[in-house]
Order: C-alpha cells, then structure tokens, then sequence
C-alpha cells in the first residue's frame, strides 16, 4: 500500500484528476438522487377485503371470514393472520416471514383466493387483496365541496372532472373517492301489489337481469361478407325499465308490468359515508402512488394537475388539501440537509482551531464533501434514495469520516515541523498511522454487521444506515490514505507566520502545550497510583447505575406529524343522521380549539371505500363510528407540537356523555410501518365470548386508574340493536319454505340489492331495488312479508318464524383463527416501559377464567422482541470489534483494554438520557451499536502508538507517557469533530427531529464520558499489564536457566 501512496505522492496531477472524475460521477448522482421520507421497504403483509353488504358481523364470520381464514391458512410462508368482521364487511391481515418476498406470498394468495370464489355466497363482493406497503401509503388526501344544489352529482362530476384527471398522472397507482352519492336507478317495490299479483321478489331480479344483456350470436357469411350476430337487449331508457313484462296476470291473463308493481326512478343512491369538512358536506380524494414511484416528484405532478383542472371548474366548487406527504417529505430532508451542512461547517472549525495551519486544514476539510460525494454515487447504482435514515446516517459520519484524515495529516505536519522533506513526511507519517486507522475503521463498520441478520423491518430499515456510514468512512479512508498525503506533500509546509494569525496561532499552541502538560502530569499520577486510580474511575461507574431507573424506554420516538385524530363512538343504534349531528357540532368547536389548524375533515357512516381507509390508519368507520382529522399548519410556524395540542383537547372527551371520544397525536408513518399497534395492547382469546367480554371489562376499568393511561379502548363493541327470525323449522319443511329462500326475501326486501348495470354514454349505473320504505318500518312489516312455497304459493312469514331482540357485537376480531378482544390504551406523560411494568402487575393479579388466556401485546411486545434482537446484535458487534483488534495487534490482552472503554460510554450514554429526558428507543439502540464501534478508536490510536514506543525501545513509563502526550491532540480532534459534527443533529427542532434526536445524544454522551476516561484507563491498564508481563518474564528467566543448567549437567 505503501508503493502506492508513494505514488500517488510522485505523481500528484494524476491522482488529483482520478479523483476529481469519481467527484464529478458523483456529483451527478446525487441530482439523480429521489427524495423520500424513508428508504422503500416492501412489507410482507397483504390485506384481503371482501364487501359482503347488507351481513351483520356474525354472518360476515361464518359465512365469509371463517372460510377464508381456513383456506389462506395453509399459505406457506405465513406468520400470522388476524381478521375482523364488522357489519358488511370481512377484513383478513396475513403477516408472513420477512424471507418471503411480498410478491411470491401475493402470488399464493391470490391461488387461494380464486379457487374460493365459487364458495363464497353470491351476496358477497370478490375479494380485494391489497399490499400493505410504505409505498402504498396515501400521498395525497384532498377534500371536494360545492354548493348544496350541486352536491347530489358532485361525485359523478368529481370522477369525471378531477378524479380521471388525476389518474392519468404517471406513477399515480389509485385515486378513491368517499363520501357522496352516485346516480342509480331505483326500482322501489309496493309490497301490496307484489303479493297481489302473486309474485315473488326473486322474480323481479331475474326479469331484470334476463332482459338487460348482449347476447352474442356468432357470425355468419352473406355473400362474401362475414357479419357478426348480436342480440341487443340492454336498457336504453328509464321507460323501457318500467315497461319491462315480470309476469302474468293469474286472473285476467294480461302482462304484468314494472311500473304496476314499483315505482322506478332515475335518482341517487342512500348516502352510507359522509365526509364534512368546515365549509359544509364534501368529498374525501385519496391518491396513492405506484409502489416503484417517487413520493415527492409524483405528488408535485399531481398538484400541478389540480391547478390546471381548476381553471376549468365551476365558481362554486373547491379543492382543498387535508393531507400532503410530500410536504412532510421535503421539509424533513431540507431540515436533514441544513444539519449535515451545520455540522460539516463546525467540524472545519475545529479542525483549523487544532492543527493552526490553513493548508492542513483544508485538506482535511475537503475530504468531508469528496468523501460524501463517493457516497451519493454508490448510493445511486444501489437504489437507494436520500431519505431519513441515509441522510441522519450521513450527518452522524460528519464527524467521523475527517477522523481519518485528521490522524494521517496531524502525523504528517508533526514530521514536517521535525525538518523532513515534505514528500518524505507524507508517506512516513501515512505509513506509521495507517495500520491504526484501518482498524478504527474496521471496528466502526463490523458492528453493523449483526444487523444483516435481523430479519424483521428493524433489521432491513437499518441496513442502509449499516451501507451508508460503511461506505462514506471506506470512502474517507480511501482519500486520508492517498489524497491527504498527495495534497500535504506540495501544499503543507513549515508556516513563517506574523503579525495577527501568529499571536493567535502561539496563542493557540500555547494552551495546547499546557493542555498536554497538564495531562502528562495527571497521567503520570494516575500511572504510579495505578489500583487507586482504576479503583476510582470503577466507582464512578458504579456509582452510574444508581440511573438506570430514571432512563424511559420506547419503541419509536414520537414524531410531531402534524395531525390531530379524534375519533367519536356514539352508544349502539345510533342512526348515521345523529352521528352526524355530533360530528358536525365537535368539527365547530375545535375550529375554535385549535387555531394551529390548516384544514380539517370527518368522515362517518359505512360504505365499501371504508375498509381501504382503514387499513392504512385511517380510523374506524360505522354509523355510530367517526373520525375527524385535524391538519396543523406547519411545525415551523406553531409553538406547540402536536402531542400538546393533543392534550389541550382532552378535557373535551368528558364533556359528551354517552359518546365515546378520543383524541391523539396520530402518526401514518409509524402506525403502517410498525403495524399500527397501541402503545399498550391486552389481547383476552378465547372462544366463550361473553366470559372474554366480562374479563376485558375488568381490565379496561383497572386499566384506567393506572397514571400516564389515556384514550383506554375495548375492541368489544355493541353493535346495533338486531331482530333475530326464529323460524320454526318443522312449520316451515311442512309448508315448504327453507332457509335460504326466506333470508334472501328478507334481504332483497329490506336491505335491497344492486341486480344489474344500466350503460349510457360509456359509464354504468347501478339499478337497484328493494321494498318502498312505507313497507319496511315495523316489526309488523317483517312478519307479513309473504315467502314463497316450492308448492308455488305463498305462506306470511308470521305463521313459521317469531322475532326477538337482541345485540350482537360491532365487530368481532380473531388472532390466529381465535377470537380475541383487545383492551387498548395510549400512554401520555410517562414512558412506555414504566407503564407496561404497572400493566404487567395489573395483569399478574388477575385470575383468568379456565378457557381464556391473556397477552400483553402492542407496541411493548414489538418493543421487547427488537431490543432482544439489538442487544444479541450488540454481543455479536463487540465480539467482532474484539476479533479485529485482535488481529491487527496480535494480542488477545490488549484488545480488552481497549474495551474497557464501552462500559464507560455506556455510563456516558446513561447520563446523556437522564440530563436530556431522552428515552432508549429503536434509534438511541442502534446509537449505542454505533458507540461501541466508535469508542475503541481512541485506545487503537494510543496503543498503536505505544507499542511503536516499545519497540523503539522506551520503558513502560516512558511509552506510555509519550503516547498519551503525542497522540492527545489527534484523540481530542477526532472525538470533538465526530460530536461537533453531531450537536446540531442533536439540538434540531425542525421536522422529523424527534426521530434522530436521541440517537446523537447517546453517542456524544458516551464519547464525551469514555473519552476522557480511556485517556487515563487504557495507560494505566497497559501499563499495569506490562510490568506483570515484565515480571512474569524476569522470574521466568531463572526458571528457564536453571532447566538449562540441569539438563547439561545431566
């Protein structure tokens, strides 16, 4: 390597060049590099959604999810598969292994699926199988309104006008409207007239559907001209509707007609789902992306789009922004881009303030950008994207990637000023230090290695912060070793300073000079008082521990999202029109509450879209269910975040009895990426519902005196009030009705159903029918409907069935095909540790009834299982940082003096979390897998140095003095580089923050602590060791001789 750097230093224009064309590739990739909030993660978790309309949550279980669920259940690869039935709807999470690509579990699905279509009932909607992917998250969430006299067609005028627009914009994967209504043709049964003329409803349906079809006929060939055959028989009007024949008059023969049966209108739909925004009712836009498409570029493209669409829309009708992620986006990287620029900035300042020479300085310096750009390249041909993690990993390299060449350059002037040449000082002084920072570069880089084999998103989020710093120190490297000495050998010289920079650079050097002296002398106490000095510093850290309960533990930081999410549940059987009062008169006040607010908008109600928007977090959705979200304006431009406002509003939820609201921070981000779980999750299985319901009632009342718990939750609902048919079944075999055919009289007469498609100028339209409401009111308008017999007559459903009431529950939930109810919480004040500690001990005095087993789940259960695997990848990274060090000094004994320095960043780290109020999360863990790879290097560059002294023939004393003095200035450059470059990472309050803020916290409090403690511990441990060596040695010697002298004599 030597021969090379010689080189390179003989022929500087060369190298300059070699390495200006990889800056310049560089460069270029970096504009090519795609903005994203976080790097593209495909989730191995698909959501299957199948619309069964008019079911109750019993029916949608028995009938659609059970049979689901016993179907994918054999899908290989598959991890967990959790369901939940509510009233029209099936919803079915399949979770597999992290080996498994989301694309082959998609394929296997989707088998499964098609071979079950023919068994689910004809009532139920085909399946809709959807990845739970980052990517997929909505990008856009808009909100339409229009005047009052307009609305009844606002949604047909929105897809036409806006939504088709939108979905023409490249890499726009969907565009889903809620809320509104539709034009459908309504076919509004009379019951009396049906039943007088004797006729069934199902014949109705088939009427329909048998006279609105194309029926192709084949070709034929007339002279010499082949033409195709085509019976035409779709509706072209409403009339032709209403004149359809459905039957025979039994009395006078005569055709019956539509219009003498039903009333037939070419109207709208029920609205089932409402949107409300300030302004007055709207519709919600959802627009999400393809999965491979950039989240900024293509929400760019689609605001441009809107604009344009809106020159060309009526006074009266308005596009507002609810949601836009790539605002978030943008000003996270921006504020990530400011703090790497910060950082860089500092650390040149203290790298000029150390080495005093303008020429070194620069050089140093100008590895910092070229080091960087190297990165940005290889970044690019491996797909990454400048995103959160890759950019919060380079502004914690900041500092790290000029160690290197700090090192080689301080050795170099240090040679320099001795009067050697400054070629020669450029290879000399790059040779004697480049054994040492390989090391430290070797055992920055290997503790990431563990990460490759955590396999869950932990692991694969944090391989790209492993790749990024791993290629910008090697890309550091690579220029300390031959760029530094090429530019030092022609720019850096013996300096004749005068005037100002003289006075301050003897100045400078003057406090450097008492520094080390200071130093040395400290160091030469604590080396002959060396068991009262290692007892001290052992106490020290001892007397550290007494922290440990005063440190919070967290999954994931709380990231200021700038959303508020209140969700409303209104006591069962409430009508959607009362919900929607509530709805209405809460979106009133917090317009006054919260004057940080941009926009807002509330959905309630049930309609087929609401499954989607609930699987990416967008709340739960019901007639007496709604959910309102409030957009803050930016975080920059508000002076509380949003988990303050969030607790302002509290006090709100005690002022509605009767309905049940809640009000929280809400995150997307990290509620798709981590699995949407609540901070705390109590899972009660088993299969006798009313026992599981009754223990969750207990724990959900004990869970509320626990301090910091809020917004408890019981996933047992009551849902609407029902009327059960008891059909007696003996009656009704002897009368020869059966089951099916009085469920479906039922539910074509008072749910009603959508029986054909009406076509018109290349658009369809739902003809739907059901009984008038005058005839589906009372108790009484069920037991007279009338039931066709196999006989060919009728018999009053009264006569073989009774009706009861009853209360089935909103939803039912199961976990592994096992029913389960969770009692959910969310934490406010306090950390989520403690809190699980009090659940924990809540849990243990609870007697579970035989046949009911209780879990502690959510996000402390995610929690515990990655900080079990981050601190097996921590073992793993200290024994490879040991291996290393083992290696490059051929000794197993020295390598555990260097260790000596992680209990001490530890302890550092443990301080930094109490003095900051941090928590340990994900992020401050992976911070303190960095420490460990970090705090070594200091120990390499002093025992490096030491042994080199040794074998020059110093004493114990004497090496170990002269290291500690002469390498003093190097340790204290790089370890204030590497936390000045991480101070403004630290103390950033802009977007995202929140998220990083602990990682560099951890780091600088540990380098701070193990630095100051390995400039004293690791000499007086070596020195220590080498007089036992020493001694070992000198008694071994007449031991040896006296063998020696026995065997001659012998």
């Amino acid at each position: 390597m030597m021969k090379l750097v010689r080189l390179c230093v003989a022929r500087p224009i060369a190298t300059i060049i070699i390495f200006l064309a990889v800056s310049l590739l560089g460069g270029v990739s970096y504009t090519m590099l795609k903005l994203d909030l976080m790097p593209d993660i495909s989730y191995p978790v698909l959501t299957v959604i199948t619309p069964y309309p008019g079911a109750g949550p019993m029916e949608v279980e028995n009938n659609v999810t059970d049979l689901l669920e016993n179907m994918l259940s054999s899908v290989p690869g598959l991890e967990k598969i959790s369901s939940k039935s509510e009233e029209n709807v099936s919803m079915i999470s399949l979770t597999f292994d992290w080996n498994k690509t989301i694309d082959e579990a998609t394929n296997d699905v989707r088998d499964k699926l098609d071979l079950l279509n023919r068994k689910l009932p004809k009532e139920a909607e085909k399946p809709t199988l959807l990845k739970m992917d980052i990517s997929l998250m909505p990008i856009l969430i808009l909100s339409v309104d229009s005047s009052l006299e307009r609305f009844p067609t606002l949604m047909q005028f929105t897809e036409d006008n806006i939504i088709n627009q939108l979905k023409q914009v490249p890499g726009v994967a969907q565009v889903q409207a809620m809320g509104g209504v539709k034009r459908q043709f309504r076919i509004m049964i009379d019951r009396k007239k049906l039943e007088s003329f004797k006729l069934p409803y199902e014949q109705i349906a088939l009427a329909v559907n048998a006279y609105n079809m194309t029926i192709p006929g084949g070709k034929i060939v007339v002279d010499k001209i082949s033409f195709l055959l085509r019976t035409p028989g779709e509706f072209t009007s409403i009339d032709e509707i209403r004149s359809l024949i459905v039957g025979i008059n039994p009395t006078t023969g005569s055709s019956i007609r539509l219009r003498d049966v039903a009333l037939i209108e070419d109207t709208v739909n029920e609205q089932e789902l409402f949107v409300e925004t300030a302004k007055g009712p709207a519709l919600a836009i959802i627009v999400m992306k393809q999965s491979q498409a950039n989240t900024v570029e293509v929400t760019e493209a689609v605001l441009a789009r809107i604009k344009e669409v809106e020159k060309e829309l009526p006074p009266d009708v308005h596009v507002t922004i609810i949601r836009n992620m790539s605002e978030q986006i943008v000003s996270t990287i921006d504020n990530l881009k400011g703090v790497v620029i910060t950082g860089a900035l500092w650390v040149v300042v203290v790298i000029l303030l150390f080495l005093r020479n303008l020429h070194a300085g620069l050089i140093v310096g100008v590895t910092i950008p070229l080091s960087l750009i190297l990165t940005f390249l290889l970044m690019y041909f491996n797909g990454y994207t400048l995103n959160m993690i890759s950019l919060t990993t380079i502004a914690i390299a900041i500092g790290m990637i000029v160690d290197n060449a700090i090192v080689i350059i301080e050795n170099i002037v240090h040679h320099i000023e001795r009067g050697k040449r400054p070629a020669d000082a450029a290879v000399e002084g790059t040779s004697e230090v480049t054994g040492a920072i390989i090391a430290s570069i070797l055992t920055t880089i290997v503790v990431f290695v563990p990460l490759i084999f955590v396999g869950d998103m932990v692991g694969i989020m944090f391989r790209q912060l492993a790749f990024v710093i791993t290629v910008a120190l090697v890309s550091s490297l690579i220029f300390a070793i031959f760029l530094v000495p090429t530019l030092s050998a022609h720019f850096v010289k013996r300096q004749n300073l005068s005037g100002i920079v003289k006075y301050i650079h003897d100045a400078l050097e003057w406090l450097f000079v008492k520094l080390e002296s200071g130093y040395s002398r400290l160091l030469g106490i604590t080396v002959r008082h060396k068991l009262i000095s290692f007892s001290v510093i052992t106490g020290l850290s001892m007397f550290s521990l007494v922290l440990v309960p005063y440190v919070g533990t967290e999954y994931m930081p709380k990231m200021d999202d700038g959303m508020i999410s209140v969700s409303v549940t209104m006591p069962p059987g409430t009508t959607r029109e009362e919900t929607g009062l509530f709805m209405k008169t809460l979106i009133k006040r917090l317009h006054h509450e919260v004057p940080e607010k941009s926009a807002d908008f509330a959905a309630w109600g049930k309609s087929d879209e609401t499954g989607m928007a609930s699987s990416f977090g967008l709340g739960e959705f019901s007639d007496n269910q709604g959910i309102l979200f409030i957009t803050l304006i930016d975080k920059a431009k508000r002076k509380r975040s949003d988990q303050a406002i969030s607790d302002s509003l509290q006090h709100i939820v005690h002022d509605y009895p009767g309905a049940v609201v809640h009000i929280a921070a809400m995150n997307m981000l990290t509620s798709v990426m981590f699995g949407g779980d609540k901070p705390i999750d109590i899972q009660i299985y088993g299969a006798n519902t009313e026992v599981a319901k009754s223990l969750s009632e207990s724990i959900e009342s004990e869970l509320k005196r626990i301090d910091g718990i809020v917004n408890v939750d019981n996933s047992f609902k009551q849902g609407s009030p029902e009327y059960l048919v008891e059909v007696d079944r003996e009656k009704a075999s002897n009368l020869g009705v059966n089951l099916v055919t009085i469920g479906m009289t039922l539910r074509a007469g008072f749910n009603g159903s959508k029986i054909a498609k009406y076509r018109e100028e290349g658009k369809e339209y739902d003809i739907f029918f059901r009984l008038r409401e005058e005839d589906r009111k009372t108790q009484r308008d069920i037991l007279d409907l009338k039931i066709p017999t196999a006989a060919g007559g009728f018999v009053e459903l009264g006569s073989i069935a009774k009706i009861t009431e009853a209360q089935g529950p909103l939803r039912i939930e199961r976990k592994n095909k096992e029913r389960v109810i969770r009692v959910t919480a969310e934490i406010q004040g306090r950390d989520l540790g403690s809190v699980s500690t009090d659940v924990s001990q809540l849990l243990s005095k609870i007697k579970t009834p035989p046949g009911i087993h209780v879990k502690l789940g959510g996000e402390r259960a995610e929690q515990q299982k990655s900080f079990d695997k981050l601190f097996l990848a921590l073992i793993i990274g200290i024994i490879l940082v040991f291996m290393v060090m083992a290696v490059q000094f051929e000794s197993l004994v020295q390598p555990l003096i260097i260790l000596t320095a992680i209990p001490f960043a530890m302890m550092g780290a443990l301080w930094a979390f109490v003095m900051t109020g941090n928590s340990l999360s994900l992020l401050s863990f992976i911070g303190l897998i960095l420490l460990v790879g970090i705090v070594v290097n200091n120990g390499i560059v002093l025992i490096d140095y030491t042994n080199l002294l040794r074998s020059r023939h110093y004493s114990i004393v004497d090496a170990v003095m002269e290291a500690g003095r002469s390498r003093l200035r190097p340790v204290l450059m790089t370890t204030i580089t590497t936390i000045v470059g991480m101070i403004p990472l630290a103390q950033s309050t802009g977007q995202g923050a929140e998220l990083w803020n602990s990682m560099a916290t951890v780091v600088i409090g540990g380098l701070v602590v193990s630095t100051f403690i390995t400039l004293f511990l690791v000499p007086i441990l070596f020195a220590a060791i080498e007089v036992m060596a020493e001694w070992w040695a000198a008694r071994k010697k007449p031991m040896n001789q006296e063998a020696d002298l026995s065997k001659e004599s012998a």
